[in-house]
């Protein structure tokens, strides 16, 4: 049952990726779309899942699955460090960088209100990428995934990487 939920969580987060796709990232949202928590369950054996892999181009995730931060680390008063739900970006093999990352918090596409920090503009290694809305997250259990698309082929996914984690007041 364990491993059908975490199947069934990927496919989830893939099917949004995939069908969010297309000829590039949606409008942001407005505010009454904002994220919404899963209330927490006390004792729930299947919950986080399984750790996510982390691959070549998603290489580390904050929160860590599993974790529980409070709504102020899910803020980012300081668009230079950012701070939120992140991804440590590698840009190996991607010719267009940043264009072939997408991501999704409790299920809604948030890639075009993330912020990026690279090192150089002009052929980076790599980034960090974070979501985090002004008034950070509700408390709760919240979902989180980053998907490495080629952007003029949304059906070429290279990786898919998912996790949870909680958020307390």
């Amino acid at each position: 049952m364990r491993r059908f939920l975490v199947v069934a969580a990927g496919l989830a987060a893939l099917s949004l990726l995939a069908a969010a796709c297309g000829d590039g990232p949606d409008a942001p949202a407005t505010p009454a779309a904002r994220p919404t928590a899963t209330p927490t369950k006390a004792g729930d054996p299947s919950w986080p899942g399984p750790p996510p892999k982390l691959g070549t181009n998603v290489t580390a995730i904050t929160p860590a699955h599993g974790q529980r931060v409070t709504q102020l680390d899910t803020r980012s008063p300081d668009p230079r460090r950012p701070r939120g739900v992140c991804f440590q970006a590698s840009f190996e093999d991607l010719p267009e960088n940043v264009l072939w990352f997408r991501m999704a918090v409790d299920d809604r596409e948030v890639t075009t209100e993330m912020t990026w920090v690279v090192a150089t503009q002009v052929n980076p290694e790599g980034g960090r990428g974070c979501y985090a809305p002004p008034e950070g997250l509700p408390p709760g259990r919240h979902t989180a995934a980053v998907s490495v698309q080629n952007p003029s082929n949304p059906n070429d996914i290279r990786e898919l990487v998912s996790w949870a984690f909680e958020v307390t007041p």
